[in-house]
């Protein structure tokens, strides 16, 4: 009715009633894809899924990075023993009962990151409740980046509807029951698994900063992804004005496209003489540039104001083996083993400091490294499957296991 032929995808051994149905976004269309897409992945390994993902997410206006990957190749994503159908469009709301009304799965699990999102959800989780299933959230933003007190409301509207949620750390679970008034036994913590957006393929330093224009010789500090004001770039720009000084020959490459105006940021950069240190790409980074901009840098910084989740950047970062310095603020001291490189969120000057101590000292520089590989074998997709599969059993009184390994060949 609301599909095309192109929309349905990878069936092979999936049987009508699959285990669970889960809710999000696929490539090319942004939002959390590089998530869900290891998720579905990793869950059906073990198990039968069906995923009901996005055509068109929300209009362009409401995202300045974009809303789709202009240069994923136009190749529908199949997942052996998922099956994927991308119906659901923001100006649609029949895409939205269809989908609550044709959901296959015994359990439904959605991620949920966005409030302009509410209209779909809440629909979608309604008609499902009213068909008796059982519903998880992810809840990706404890709290909405951008606070306001609509998206507050839309936040609440959402979550008054699941049964169960899943969050990414501790904090957030803390976060999560005070403001919206959630019984702590109902929210599971499942750590936010690291992300690849594509095969690495072992760029070297030297390879990289050659294809970026970057100077051969220095360090080079890597802020990465949509530049928003709640991860604090400013902070950055006032910091590593201090931090020059004492750092010869540092470069801070700043790869990411901006959702505010942008002069804010280069009146920070021109009034403290920092041109010929700084490296701008102030666009959206293409899969296929991605790793050059993480061999080519010596560290990754998340100087974040405020957060209340596990960060992408950060998960990205980890499978490069990338030193990570970061503010103390949600879940981002889950990605770091030492203290050394952790600052206070919403302070320069602290930041500054431990950006000197990362980068002045080449055996921490190595020893973070190492952190940080060993940090991505704990985060595992394996082990966060196995995890969350254990939840959808739970939650259905274990009656379901008989869909666990048996329906997978």
């Amino acid at each position: 009715m609301f599909m095309h032929s192109n929309q349905i995808r990878g069936e092979n051994n999936a049987k009508k009633n699959p285990l669970v149905t889960i809710v999000g976004t696929l490539p090319p269309v942004k939002g959390i894809s590089p998530y869900c897409l290891e998720l579905i992945k990793s869950i059906s390994k073990k198990t039968n899924c069906e995923f009901i993902g996005f055509n068109n997410i929300y209009p362009e206006f409401l995202y300045p990075g974009g809303t789709k990957i202009t240069d994923e190749k136009d190749e529908p994503i199949s997942v052996e023993n998922c099956v994927i159908k991308n119906i659901l469009t923001y100006y649609n709301p029949f895409t939205w009962i269809w989908a609550g009304l044709t959901i296959k799965g015994n359990i439904i699990h959605l991620q949920w990151w966005a409030p302009v999102l509410a209209p779909i959800y809440w629909t979608i989780i309604a008609i499902c409740k009213l068909r008796g299933m059982k519903t998880i959230l992810t809840i990706h933003n404890v709290q909405p980046h951008e606070r306001q007190y609509l998206n507050t409301f839309l936040n609440k509207s959402v979550l008054q509807l699941a049964d169960h949620f899943i969050v990414h750390s501790s904090k957030n679970k803390d976060s999560l029951s005070q403001l919206y008034h959630i019984p702590e036994e109902t929210i599971s913590i499942i750590p936010h698994g690291i992300l690849e957006p594509c095969n690495i393929r072992g760029v070297t330093k030297h390879e990289a900063r050659e294809y970026l224009d970057l100077p051969k010789n220095g360090k080079a500090l890597l802020f990465f992804g949509n530049i928003r004001e709640y991860k604090g770039l400013d902070d950055l720009l006032y910091a590593f004005a201090s931090v020059r000084n004492e750092i010869s020959n540092l470069t801070l490459i700043i790869a990411g496209k901006p959702w505010e105006n942008w002069e804010k940021y280069e009146k920070i950069i021109v009034r403290n003489n920092l041109q010929s240190n700084i490296v701008k790409k102030l666009d959206f980074i293409q899969l296929s540039e991605v790793e050059y901009y993480f061999a080519a840098s010596d560290a990754v910084i998340l100087p974040y104001k405020f957060f209340d989740s596990q960060s992408g950047v950060g998960a990205l970062a980890i499978p490069y083996k990338k030193p990570l310095i970061i503010t103390d603020t949600g879940g981002l001291p889950d990605f770091v083993k030492n203290d050394i490189a952790i600052a206070k969120p919403n302070n320069p000057k602290d930041l500054a400091r431990v950006i000197v101590n990362c980068l002045s000292n080449r055996t921490l520089l190595e020893q973070l490294s190492k952190d940080s590989e060993e940090i991505a074998l704990s985060y595992k997709w394996d082990a966060i499957a196995q995890k969350t599969i254990e939840l959808y059993l739970i939650q259905a009184g274990h009656k379901l296991q008989r869909f666990y390994k048996s329906d997978v060949r």
